[in-house]
């Protein structure tokens, strides 16, 4: 069969294919995005829905990183540390805008309770390191000790999560929602939301969205999606919200604000 002059044009023409198939997806279409830019790998994992890696996440930020939270042995065993009843006592501070009960009665500042202890305390520890913009909130964490951070996240985890049942919402918006959350959109780059803020997994430091505050969610999408915020340690929100509509935006944190009750029993 190898000698037959058919299969020659056959396998020369696959592989001819599989390389003009490998130039238009990796280089031509990647070169038409904002930027201009071509970065193979970046690009291979959003094709399949990944976050690129932190090593590319940092050149890609001229080698300035995203946090100064690492997600070491040690920082998971300090987790367990926190003083809650000391928190609670700080957290007086904190009331006005989040709510004493940890759920904020304006749309502006995002909801606490129930949040894991692990996202509060990057949260708070990216504002006193001026990672994440402290316009508002650097006033409030300056004076902080770390372990007055660790205190603070153990108390807000410690409230009860009042979010899990969710609202009826438009059917076509739901779904479109429920699609993001789930699947995503592997051939935007767009990982499913579900695959690091749960339930499908759990990636540290990674936020309950359930019953957010819907102008929060709305408004920090739209700042990863135009760089203005960069905690994000391995860039995975900022690939995926520039990757995002403003429409798909919305949608998204109407959904995730849909969730007004707890999960009936």
């Amino acid at each position: 069969m190898k000698g037959d002059p058919r299969f020659k044009t056959w396998f020369s023409g696959t592989v001819v294919l599989f390389i003009v198939a490998g130039v238009i997806g990796f280089v031509w279409l990647p070169s038409m995005q904002p930027g201009g830019t071509v970065d193979l790998w970046a690009t291979i994992c959003r094709a399949v829905g990944l976050p690129i890696g932190p090593a590319q996440a940092s050149m890609r930020a001229g080698a300035q990183s995203a946090s100064d939270v690492a997600w070491t042995t040690a920082t998971r065993a300090l987790m367990a540390r926190g003083n809650a009843a000391h928190g609670a006592a700080l957290a007086t501070a904190c009331n006005n805008c989040h709510g004493a009960s940890g759920v904020s009665s304006d749309a502006a500042f995002p909801n606490l309770a129930g949040q894991s202890v692990d996202a509060i305390y990057k949260q708070l520890e990216d504002y006193r390191s001026g990672k994440r913009n402290t316009e508002v909130m650097g006033v409030f964490v300056s004076p902080l000790s770390p372990q007055d951070v660790l205190d603070l996240a153990a108390h807000f985890a410690s409230l009860p999560n009042p979010f899990g049942a969710s609202a009826p919402g438009p059917a076509s918006s739901a779904a479109i929602a429920r699609n993001l959350v789930e699947v995503g959109s592997p051939m935007r780059g767009i990982a499913s939301c579900a695959t690091c803020h749960g339930p499908m997994g759990l990636v540290p430091g990674a936020p309950e969205l359930r019953g957010q505050q819907r102008a929060y969610l709305e408004q920090e999408m739209q700042a990863f999606k135009s760089g203005a915020r960069r905690n994000d340690i391995s860039e995975q929100m900022r690939n995926v919200a520039r990757q995002l509509t403003g429409e798909e935006i919305a949608t998204l944190a109407a959904y995730y604000a849909g969730f007004t009750g707890p999960i009936p029993r």
